[in-house]
């Protein structure tokens, strides 16, 4: 998981807005399907950081996480409850 040392400012200051605002993706029944990954990947291009949150509580949140950033080659910066936070990953 990365951590805040590995961030531009310009990139914390984007964290740090994404934490204060609702998620801007939701998981729900259905779990990670094709189209919420295609949404996720389209939000990281767009902005550069997602916030995800998972609806469905049989899911397990720290597993998800790590499944949906490797799906999406994404970064996982952190899990807060059900939600966390996503930001592409440059290296891909």
């Amino acid at each position: 998981m990365g951590g805040l040392e590995d961030m531009t400012q310009g990139t914390q200051r984007d964290l740090k807005e994404v934490r204060s605002e609702g998620a801007d993706i939701r998981i729900g029944k259905m779990g990670l399907t094709e189209g919420v990954k295609d949404e996720i990947r389209r939000c990281l291009k767009d902005h550069g950081i997602v916030k995800v949150k998972l609806l469905d509580k049989s899911l397990d949140r720290w597993k998800t996480a790590e499944i949906t950033a490797r799906e999406t080659e994404s970064e996982l910066v952190e899990v807060r409850g059900r939600t966390f936070i996503l930001r592409r990953n440059d290296s891909h």
